[in-house]
């Protein structure tokens, strides 16, 4: 934003790396020249989201609407994953969530869920109308009591107006709303993040397939080492138990094992609950036989015969 009177700017709706990129490259003197984009149409966000103007060194002042992204209409296979998952939701939970159609499902089914908490790194869709119905209050987290905390918005124009100024929205650099050891001092800490594919063992791979990069990682990992270490908390991945080929194969998202270049993005040690429109299984405990076998019964129906064919021969059962 514009300096205010004060001489400081407000980071807008996007914290996450820009203050820290700025103050350690500073210090480090790695980084020789900070020039900042000024908007007078940015909406300015509270929390840890002010930079004096002497920590830049120059300004290029533009003015532009702020880019929209519409919200998605989740289909049936969504709404049968949003229903898995929300039964693994409690009142008084604290939740973490990305973007797409599956968390669009999980916000829809929402109504009845009382008191639910929010540490993120990105605003939940639909955050306003949660708010406005008693579903998110954020009482009962033990920090940040009373205010939905991420480290950066992006939405339509009704969740930057609701956003802007509102002292019940902070934003926070990313070292603090990603950090695992923040994360895990909130009990009954959900996080939901999607996946792209889970091999039988539970790795989870969400950045790409192969060598095909499709994303970043985000804060997935992050969240979910924080929910395995919060008192009671719950780790979810969500994905579709198929998907089609061009030709119109229908290919398994659960596989024997990773096509070669995958990058993990969750480790099978941190995996907890997978969630597919086949149901819920917790991997938690499991050995790598009974993981094998539980993410087997949410596969495809069609798909599964081959699964439990990879899994004789692969890890060398008899059944």
């Amino acid at each position: 934003t514009p300096p205010n009177r004060h001489g400081f700017v407000n980071l807008g709706l996007c914290n996450f790396y820009s203050m820290d990129a700025i103050r350690k490259g500073k210090r480090s003197k790695k980084m020789r020249l900070a020039i900042a984009e000024v908007n007078d149409q940015m909406p300015f966000l509270y929390g840890d989201n002010w930079m004096h103007v002497s920590e830049f060194d120059a300004f290029v002042e533009t003015s532009q609407p702020i880019p929209e992204f519409g919200r998605t209409t989740p289909g049936e296979k969504e709404k049968q994953i949003g229903e898995h998952v929300l039964a693994l939701i409690e009142d008084g939970d604290t939740i973490q969530m990305g973007i797409g159609s599956i968390p669009e499902a999980v916000v829809a089914g929402m109504d009845g869920k009382r008191d639910l908490g929010v540490i993120t790194e990105m605003f939940p869709i639909g955050l306003p109308e949660l708010v406005r119905k008693g579903i998110v209050t954020n009482e009962r987290k033990p920090l940040h009591k009373g205010v939905t905390v991420a480290t950066f918005c992006m939405g339509n124009k009704e969740m930057y107006e609701y956003a802007q100024e509102n002292v019940g929205c902070e934003l926070h650099p990313a070292s603090y709303t990603n950090s695992p050891m923040i994360i895990a001092q909130h009990p009954n800490m959900v996080a939901m993040n999607m996946a792209l594919m889970v091999d039988l063992s539970g790795h989870v791979a969400s950045e790409g397939i192969g060598h095909r990069m499709v994303s970043g990682v985000g804060g997935q990992l992050d969240f979910m080492i924080g929910s395995y270490f919060s008192k009671g908390g719950k780790g979810i991945t969500m994905l579709y138990s198929s998907r089609a080929l061009k030709d119109g194969t229908l290919v398994s998202s659960i596989v024997p094992e990773m096509p070669a270049g995958t990058p993990v993005s969750v480790p099978r040690s941190y995996a907890q609950y997978v969630v597919t429109e086949y149901g819920i299984v917790n991997l938690r405990y499991k050995s790598r036989r009974e993981r094998a076998e539980a993410l087997i019964s949410i596969a495809h129906p069609d798909l599964r015969g081959e699964l439990r064919n990879s899994l004789k021969n692969n890890f060398y059962m008899s059944r």
